[in-house]
């Protein structure tokens, strides 16, 4: 069992490869246009995306932790081809909604399923003490895949045409499906208990509402991830704002990823420290990044932008193995999955404000405005976390 258990972590790091080789992230937007698409129609395509994967969110995570995580990790491939397949095939609006649909299905099932899956096969394996460092290494390798797959993709796009990246994507996502259902599930997960559905979704909810020390760390990486997502939606318009030329955009997304993997592959090494030390840290790294570049309009501004980047994805596994550890196993993928619903709904109207900001006095300051808020946040934070991080970190956790 042991040997079986043992081969789901070079399977993990498999399966995140072939189904992360995306070809077409880099041109969708393109091709959606080329389809007859307006910029309206293309943002109701994400919104329709945004809603339903808000609502499917939690219920999904739900679903892997009294079901089967190995099963629900197949299925999320099965929706991403189904999306693919929808948008490749699709000539107006209606064939793009339904793509827009199955992919909110796909990322609702991916969603904690993934990470809960490795932190359970770890553990079994008396190796959870692993999990920051093997995160680590699946980011890395996952990361590395996205660019290939990014510059290769525009590549093929731009000498074949458009339609060709999509057909490929599907063939590396059906080989990912059979990587899932090679996996051995873990004995710790509990596909089954005397909790139904519904109550097992309220209960998830009240132990992260009563566990002070998971519900300042969910805080935080919520306001972490949405001013990553914030700088990640709209760095193309600063970029564009002080004169980067658009064949330089591919370039720079590169090197988000390239951040990506490679502080994911180290950031276990984090661990040694004390967590308020390096979240400290990390806050400050990404408010330097956010008010250098509201108050740079020139090219220097550009490294300054992937500071963001490099705070969030130092502390990424941190923050997932503190959430794994004080959840149980049955548990697990549903309170990830919390944290995701928390941020989707924070993300919405903080977009809103942003683009509103950026629209009537310019990205600019819409960007110094995030790095405020977060400095505001840096001080809540220090005082919220002497007592919190004191009484919980670290400790041995006892599930």
């Amino acid at each position: 069992m042991d040997k079986k258990l043992r081969a789901n972590i070079w399977k993990f790091y498999l399966f995140n490869i072939f189904s992360g080789f995306v070809l077409y992230y880099a041109i969708d937007k393109i091709f959606m246009e080329a389809r007859g698409l307006s910029v309206t129609e293309i943002a109701i395509v994400l919104i329709v995306y945004d809603v339903l994967f808000i609502i499917l969110e939690v219920p999904s995570g739900a679903l892997a932790d009294r079901w089967s995580r190995k099963y629900i990790l197949a299925l999320n491939m099965v929706f991403f081809i189904l999306n693919t397949l929808a948008w490749v095939l699709a000539h107006d609006i209606r064939l793009f909604l339904l793509g827009s649909m199955a992919a909110s299905v796909h990322m609702a099932l991916h969603s904690g399923t993934d990470t809960s899956f490795l932190y359970d096969t770890l553990k079994q394996l008396k190796r959870d003490g692993d999990y920051e460092k093997t995160l680590g290494n699946s980011i890395f390798w996952s990361n590395l895949t996205a660019i290939l797959a990014g510059v290769t993709g525009g590549v093929i796009a731009d000498r074949l045409g458009l339609e060709l990246p999509f057909w490929i994507t599907i063939g590396f996502s059906f080989i990912a499906v059979f990587i899932a259902l090679s996996f051995t599930e873990p004995e710790i997960h509990r596909t089954t208990g005397a909790l139904n559905y519904w109550t097992h979704i309220i209960e998830t909810g009240k132990l992260l509402w009563k566990h002070p020390f998971i519900k300042h760390v969910i805080v935080f990486w919520v306001i972490m991830g949405v001013t990553l997502m914030l700088i990640d939606e709209y760095g193309q318009l600063y970029f564009r704002g002080i004169g980067i030329p658009i064949y330089m955009l591919g370039i720079l997304a590169a090197v988000g990823s390239g951040i990506e993997a490679i502080t994911g592959k180290f950031a276990y090494r984090l661990s040694k420290f004390s967590r308020r030390r390096v979240f400290t840290i990390a806050l400050i790294i990404s408010i330097a990044g956010f008010i250098v570049v509201g108050l740079t309009k020139t090219w220097y501004g550009v490294v300054f932008a992937f500071l963001p980047w490099l705070a969030y994805y130092s502390i990424l596994p941190l923050f997932l193995n503190d959430l794994h550890k004080e959840l149980p196993s049955g548990q697990r993928a549903t309170g990830e999955s919390f944290t995701s619903l928390l941020r989707s709904l924070v993300f919405i109207p903080a977009g809103l404000g942003f683009g509103i900001m950026a629209d009537r006095i310019s990205i600019f300051m819409a960007f110094l405005a995030i790095g405020i808020v977060l400095a505001i946040y840096l001080i809540v934070f220090l005082f919220a976390s002497y007592r919190r991080f004191s009484d919980y970190y670290p400790r041995k956790s006892e599930l």
